[in-house]
């Protein structure tokens, strides 16, 4: 959009500089101004000069400055202060600038929900005020700083795609020519987490009435079928409420609607980290020998005392305040085994550098030794030591997966039932593949789930030899 600077910067009521302006909306220019009182940026909302002699839009503009004063919220523009200029009024709100989201695209899941939940709650405090709030669309919501979004009017849109963002939000019910409802509000809330998560509308085109008319029949797809790598059953659940097409189907407004996102926030959300353990200091080298070869010394045993005369079964009195010694423990088996073994590496490495060092000084070799390895002894280990699934087929691991893990499908194919999801570090056995179906490759593997074993078809960009 061309923005005009005036050439002359005019003060309104001696006070507020007018720098700049930034767009129009359905009755106001907004102007960029700074606060000469104050010294500080803000906005000047000005009823458009083409208006002024249409008293209802008039009134409707007076009427709206007020509302904006009795609603508070951190995703609402503040109102300063408001009056009236050769016959126009205006209204002073806090300034804000950024990036809206129609811009940003695609967001991650976590994203979606912190901006979606303050906007949810924005439109619900203008509700419980009995107040209208902005048109809900990508368009009006400014990422002003990380983490945080305001809900504006439609300034930084284009006049001629205001209607068209209009009609893409509209609930099917105003389509039909029903009058706004907070549970109408619940739709288009609903439709703008879409967009958050897909990074597309979930009705588009090009013609307002086409698109508002679409809604009374469209059907709004899945988010799995757009976003097939995002695997959150809860969250598809809460957009096919919140979108459904009979508005009794829906939360009935917009803070029923952010308690469900609360709940769903805190059903998804990642395991709360472990604490540090504190330091431990590592045990000696002669504490590791001894605790892996069972060297368990026993405390010497205090000295035995005297025998009570008359005591007819000869049994000493025990000391008061000592403890019985620990009985000597027996050297088990296993360390027996681990220090023969120690002594047989040693010995190995022993014989292979004499041998290494006579054929460099003498020629003479003396026959290498071979060590079988645990196959070759028939000793194989169990499967849930290796983390490798069963059966033959080469080895892969899951890697690189964004969001929640890599979809496990029954077929291959975007658009196929999942039947299981598979972490980061996964090991998988590859059966075949790979084929190419909707231009992505596919393999046939076998993969271990927390209810067992079971066969499907992953994505070839997400998995590599082990």
């Amino acid at each position: 959009m061309t923005r005009a600077t005036p050439t002359s910067p005019p003060i309104l009521h001696d006070r507020y500089r007018i720098e700049e302006q930034l767009g129009a909306g359905r009755l106001a220019v907004v102007y960029r101004a700074h606060d000469e009182r104050l010294q500080r940026r803000v906005l000047v909302h000005m009823l458009r000069k083409e208006l002024v002699g249409q008293e209802p839009l008039y009134q409707r503009f007076i009427r709206e400055a007020h509302d904006g004063a009795r609603r508070s919220h951190p995703s609402l523009l503040e109102v300063y202060d408001s009056g009236e200029v050769a016959g126009r009024p205006y209204m002073i709100t806090e300034y804000v600038a950024g990036r809206t989201l129609r811009e940003l695209g695609t967001l991650s899941l976590e994203e979606a929900l912190l901006y979606s939940r303050q906007v949810v709650g924005a439109v619900a405090v203008c509700q419980m005020a009995g107040v209208p709030h902005p048109p809900i669309n990508s368009n009006n919501i400014i990422l002003v700083e990380d983490g945080h979004v305001e809900l504006v009017e439609s300034w930084l849109t284009p006049p001629a795609d205001i209607a068209l963002d209009t009609a893409a939000y509209r609930a099917p019910e105003r389509a039909e020519g029903g009058p706004a409802t907070p549970a109408s509000a619940v739709y288009a809330l609903g439709l703008l987490l879409f967009e958050m998560l897909t990074g597309r509308r979930a009705i588009g085109g090009d013609d307002p009435r086409a698109v508002a008319q679409a809604h009374l029949t469209a059907r709004i797809p899945p988010l799995s079928e757009v976003r097939p790598l995002l695997y959150a059953p809860s969250l598809e659940r809460l957009l096919q409420q919140a979108t459904a097409r009979n508005p009794e189907h829906r939360p009935p407004d917009a803070a029923a609607l952010g308690q469900a996102l609360d709940d769903l926030r805190r059903t998804i959300s990642r395991d709360t980290e472990r604490l540090e353990a504190p330091p431990v200091q590592p045990p000696s080298l002669r504490e590791r020998i001894n605790r892996t070869a069972g060297e368990f010394v026993a405390p010497r045993a205090p000295p035995q005392p005297a025998r009570r005369p008359g005591d007819p079964r000869g049994a000493p009195e025990p000391a008061r305040g000592r403890t019985r010694p620990y009985p000597r423990r027996r050297r088990p088996i296993s360390g027996i085994v681990v220090m023969l073994t120690l002594l047989l590496v040693v010995a190995c490495g022993a014989y292979y550098g004499a041998s290494l060092a006579l054929a460099a000084f003498t020629n003479i070799d003396l026959p290498r030794l071979t060590i079988p390895s645990l196959p070759d002894l028939g000793i194989s280990l169990p499967e849930w030591l290796t983390g490798i699934v069963s059966g033959g087929g080469q080895t892969l691991v899951v890697t690189g997966v964004p969001d929640e893990g890599l979809n496990l499908r029954a077929a291959p194919g975007l658009k196929t039932q999942v039947i299981g999801l598979l972490p980061n570090g996964s090991r998988i056995r590859k059966l075949g593949g790979p084929q190419t179906v909707d231009g992505v490759p596919w393999l046939q593997v076998r993969a271990r789930l927390p209810e067992g074993e079971r066969e499907g078809w992953v994505s070839a960009l997400f998995v590599k030899p082990e």
